[in-house]
């Protein structure tokens, strides 16, 4: 179990609440042990190391997003960069039983949708060509492999025929 502990916190708080649920109808326990809300409360902190990695991991796809379509060209580096940050720390928190309780395409969703809200405080807006599912995989995200400046590119809405370089 200590092992679990260390290298993935959700499975090991959800083992451990599923312990003390089944404990709840013994009579050998003091009546003062809340063991429901004690199995909550460690449920609970891997549910919030889950979220801190879907959080990461739409700041990632949020920078990338707003790199590849807002004309300001002298941002894209330091969006670039706070890409690469929190996809570390993605990665870093990431556990196996995580991977499962992950949905990139809502995460994808709402990483657009603060993109928008964010470019639009600046008179910008996301061109249609955006994809409405992620175009990542989750693999693909927390790869060591993964260029974030080539995901930027891959972001970058289509240029018109007619416009000039």
């Amino acid at each position: 179990m200590d092992d679990l502990y260390r290298t993935d916190i959700l499975a090991w708080s959800q083992g451990q609440a599923a312990v003390l649920r089944a404990l709840a109808g013994r009579r050998d326990l003091p009546n003062e042990l809340d063991l429901a809300h004690v199995a909550e409360e460690i449920e609970d902190v891997g549910r919030s190391e889950l979220n801190a990695v879907q959080s990461f991991l739409r700041l990632c796809l949020f920078h990338v997003v707003k790199a590849a379509c807002s004309p300001r060209e002298a941002l894209v580096p330091k969006w670039g960069e706070e890409a690469v940050h929190f996809r570390s720390e993605a990665r870093d928190r990431l556990t196996p039983s995580m991977r499962a309780a992950i949905d990139l395409d809502e995460i994808w969703r709402r990483a657009v949708q603060q993109a928008a809200e964010s470019l639009a405080v600046y008179g910008e807006a996301l061109p249609s060509s955006l994809p409405a599912q992620c175009p990542f995989s989750l693999e693909d995200l927390t790869a060591p492999s993964f260029d974030v400046r080539a995901a930027i590119d891959l972001l970058r809405p289509p240029q018109d025929a007619g416009e000039s370089a």
